[in-house]
């Protein structure tokens, strides 16, 4: 072979698989070869990106669909309380929800401040001409970060590309994945995705699990989350390659690990993947490989040294080769080299007729093979072709044909005699001797035959059928549970306040009954879960068949029932309807294996339309009255107190920013001097903590730490307290005690000898500076475990002393087995000096009281002269009070103790 004939050979072959691959032609093979290599370059997730699900299990959780925003708060405010670093909602915010739960999202979003809600474009209609923009409500966008959430696909229907952003509105909105990971180019362009990420490494959580607090904390620290749909019902699933079907969320998190991992796959130029080809090509046709099995060896090897290559800098580098225009290329060679060695002719009809039986045989299997029923009919309806099955469908009749329903064969004859178009239909038929629900469609069509020599035409009809009747039940099945309670029959929260929508519109006030069940959990433990459902069971029926005048029964969640009345009523009849609503839940339950009887708890709410309340706030009227019965422990029904009401709302506001306090640094320290009576000298302060939010402004203690007791967040409050407060002290004189408050619940509940040996050994503080107050409510009794942590503490070197003395209801029998060294009798007395003549006695008492046990006594509320001189003249220790200063941040406490230490250096330079 020449060597201007090689050269054109190679020209040839390499400009065709040049034309085939712009026309695209290659692309598939291409993209295979990629997932191939991606498959088996399989690497781990990092980590960095965690997936929150709302899988099955969350919805049959929550028990509705869309879920109220206050599940979507929960899942925030746990994830951000887990120190997640943001978090990303793959979820539409475009539209409102029930008031509460926007409300209640809402605030979780302003307290979060790293939250990412999802933009999306879609087509406005069925055109899709016009995309139309949905962002999140105006309620949650100033409180959120836009991200760009549209996933797309290519010409085959899978997701391989993902936008760094998208142009809307004349700016670049970033997507997700390049917000999670940082990269806030403002660009439009897309990357591929590393499909070699297994999904399956990437930390995944129920939402469910996440919004009852059943997911380790670590599990988020400092991580991002994507919060997204996996449940198949909801439909945010796409085609991904290697990985079949993948959450939208989960497409998110891949896109983010690709970024974030810095192995964005890069696709080297064709041009020398050609040029390439072009050498391998003029090698091919020296005179070494001129043989057949030389020739196979050779474009072998090179295949396979090319494929190992391309798979070695995927591995390393994340490079793409587009390797797929050599296997064109070197079989078009090889190809033409085997067709010089073989007879043209006779090599291609055996091609042809090779290939027209294989397309037979995949087209027969297809057919046979097919889940939907598929059948042919003849113009004379007899039937042609049918696939297994259609005959297992449909049966056969006593001649042996297949059974079709009269509906299907009478479109089929319609379609062959041109009266019935190309269709896809419905209809109820019976199959086989079952009812069946059939989706099918009808397809006109010809056959050519050869009859006689000759060509013939025939009308035929094929029909694909599909038998739905179990997808037609379970849509059934969804749209009751929607609506209706799957143990009870009872409405749902949302059919319940559509039924209270409509009820107002009538424009006439009624009432609305929120109860739940007394010793009902005692049911399910003693009786049996059983039971316990047939109980609430049996609550509804009682409801709906007893003549109360109560409409709508609704099961808001566990033991939790409301209902309205029937007619309109005022505040009387709606007390009355409550007891003897009470009166009929409470009366004895006989069931079919126990005798169960549960008492009632019951709130409820007028609903006057004409104030123009919603739905949802007269329901949430009428449940915090129930609030107010649990918190009375009465068993009487509870009107809706809006007075009440507006106390409850400011101590869930009070609780919710506590949560969030401690990290953002909205407590303070401040300090109260401390002065021996005797001679006027500072001796010490006591440590006092402010607290001031953003949106509550300044907060008593008297309102926040009652609070905080009851949630349990008093042990961090009190944590952070005594570290600030010793670690404050070190700026102080050395000679100088600081005084640390102590709950009763941290002695309870926490480790309080932990964390003052711990920050006595950071700090290096002298213990014996150090003083814990415990306040005289806690009502020691001289026994237990706290007497003995007590005595621990004091082992250290530390102080106790007994704060607010006379205020609660001291035994005087236990103080002297308490290990104190102080009392601070509270401000009351001490204020009561030279007013109340019962006074000074008590003060003259507890002095003596006091020396007797070797007692240090300390008054507060010391603000006058006078109150200085009583407390002198009745050998009082040491006092506390507004005359010697009020609670004072550090740094004026440092200037004030400074000046103190000033005049003390004063006054003895006079008396020398």
């Amino acid at each position: 072979m020449s060597a201007l004939r090689r050269v054109l050979t190679a020209i040839v072959i390499v400009a065709a698989t040049f034309a085939a691959e712009r026309s695209g032609l290659l692309s598939g093979l291409n993209a295979g070869f990629e997932d191939l290599r991606s498959a088996h370059a399989g690497r781990d997730a990092s980590g960095q990106f965690v997936f929150v699900a709302i899988d099955a299990k969350s919805l049959q959780s929550v028990g509705e669909w869309p879920w109220s925003r206050q599940v979507h708060a929960d899942i925030l405010d746990a994830l951000v309380q887990a120190g997640a670093a943001d978090v990303f909602f793959d979820i539409d915010f475009a539209f409102p929800s029930d008031a509460s739960g926007d409300r209640a999202f809402a605030a979780a979003l302003d307290r979060a401040g790293n939250a990412y809600l999802a933009v999306f474009q879609q087509a406005e209609s069925a055109a899709g001409t016009v995309l139309q923009t949905n962002t999140p409500l105006e309620l949650f966008a100033g409180k959120s970060w836009p991200a760009l959430a549209n996933v797309f696909s290519d010409r085959r229907g899978v997701v391989r590309f993902y936008p760094y952003g998208k142009l809307i509105d004349g700016q670049v909105l970033p997507s997700a994945a390049a917000l999670l990971s940082g990269a806030f180019a403002r660009t439009t362009e897309s990357f591929r995705i590393s499909f070699s990420i297994r999904p399956g490494t990437v930390p995944t959580y129920s939402a469910g699990d996440v919004a009852a607090g059943r997911v380790p904390a670590q599990a988020f620290d400092g991580r991002s989350v994507i919060v997204g749909a996996s449940a198949i019902e909801l439909g945010d699933l796409f085609a991904v390659p290697v990985h079949g079907i993948l959450p939208g969320a989960l497409v998110h998190v891949l896109a983010a690990e690709t970024i974030s991992t810095g192995i964005v796959p890069v696709e080297i130029r064709q041009t020398w993947i050609l040029a390439a080809l072009f050498a391998v090509l003029l090698a091919l046709q020296t005179r070494a490989l001129q043989r057949p099995w030389r020739t196979i060896g050779g474009a072998g090897a090179i295949l396979i040294t090319s494929e190992a290559g391309a798979f070695a800098a995927f591995l390393h580098g994340s490079i793409i080769v587009p390797t797929a225009v050599l296997y064109p290329g070197l079989a078009a060679y090889c190809g033409g080299y085997f067709i010089r060695q073989l007879t043209l002719d006779h090599w291609i009809i055996r091609r042809q007729r090779t290939e027209v039986e294989n397309t037979t045989k995949l087209l027969r299997q297809v057919f046979e093979d097919s889940s939907d029923a598929i059948v042919v009919l003849e113009a004379s309806g007899a039937t042609r072709m049918c696939s297994r099955s259609a005959a297992s469908l449909f049966g056969l009749g006593p001649d042996g044909t297949i059974d079709l329903p009269g509906r299907l064969r009478r479109d089929a004859r319609a379609a062959i005699d041109g009266q019935l178009e190309r269709s896809v239909r419905s209809c109820d038929a019976t199959c086989a001797g079952t009812r069946r629900h059939l989706e099918y469609t009808v397809t006109p069509s010809q056959a050519f035959e050869l009859d006689g020599g000759h060509d013939r035409t025939t009308r035929i009809a094929t029909l694909s059928v599909r038998d739905v009747t179990t997808l037609k039940e379970q849509e059934r099945r969804i749209a009751y549970l929607s609506s209706f309670d799957d143990l009870t029959g009872a409405l749902t929260r949302n059919s319940f306040l559509t039924s209270v929508e409509r009820r107002m519109q009538a424009g006439k006030p009624f009432a609305i009954f929120v109860f739940d069940l007394i010793r009902f959990k005692t049911i399910n433990v003693v009786l049996g879960r059983d039971v316990g459902d047939d109980v609430l069971r049996h609550v509804v029926k009682r409801i709906t068949r007893a003549d109360l005048g109560a409409a709508a029964i609704a099961r808001l969640g566990g033991d939790t029932f409301a209902c309205c009345s029937a007619a309109p009523v005022g505040d009387d009849g709606a007390a009355g309807l409550a007891r003897r609503l009470a009166e009929t839940v409470s009366a004895t339950y006989d069931l079919k294996d126990a005798s169960a009887q549960v008492g009632v708890q019951i709130g409820f709410a007028i609903a006057v339309p004409e104030t123009g309340v919603t739905a949802a706030e007269a329901l949430s009227q009428a449940e915090e009255a129930l609030d107010a019965a649990h918190s009375a422990g009465s068993t009487a029904p509870q009107p809706y107190d809006p007075v009440l009401s507006k106390q409850q709302f400011r101590s869930r506001e009070i609780e919710r920013a506590l949560g969030r306090a401690l990290d953002r640094g909205e407590f303070q320290i401040w300090y109260q001097p401390q002065h021996r009576v005797a001679d006027g000298k500072l001796i010490g302060s006591e440590a006092l903590v402010r607290w001031s939010n953003a949106s509550l402004g300044r907060v008593a203690p008297n309102e926040f730490i009652a609070i905080a007791e009851s949630t349990g967040f008093i042990l961090e409050l009190g944590r952070f307290v005594l570290e600030q407060s010793v670690e404050d002290a070190l700026a102080m004189p050395p000679d100088l005690g600081i005084a640390v408050n102590v709950s009763g619940v941290q002695l309870i509940a926490g480790d309080v000898l932990g964390d003052v040996k711990r920050v006595l050994e950071t700090t290096g503080l002298p213990a014996s500076r150090l003083c814990l107050e415990l306040t005289e409510s806690v009502l020691l009794d001289g026994s237990g475990g706290l007497i003995e942590t007590m005595q621990d503490v004091q082992f250290l070197g530390v102080s106790w002393a007994l704060d607010d003395f006379g205020t609660g209801y001291s035994s005087m029998g236990y103080l002297s087995q308490l290990p104190l060294e102080k009392i601070k009798l509270d401000k009351a007395f001490t204020m009561s000096l030279g007013v109340d003549r019962a006074s000074l006695p008590i003060l003259s008492a507890m002095s003596d009281l006091c020396r007797g046990l070797g007692i240090k006594l300390l008054c507060e509320g010391v603000e006058t002269e006078d109150h200085l001189a009583h407390l002198q003249a009745h050998g009082c220790d040491e006092a506390q009070g507004y005359l010697f200063g009020r609670p004072m941040c550090l740094t004026d406490f440092l200037s004030y103790a400074s000046s103190q230490i000033q005049e003390s250096a004063i006054a003895r330079a006079d008396l020398r």
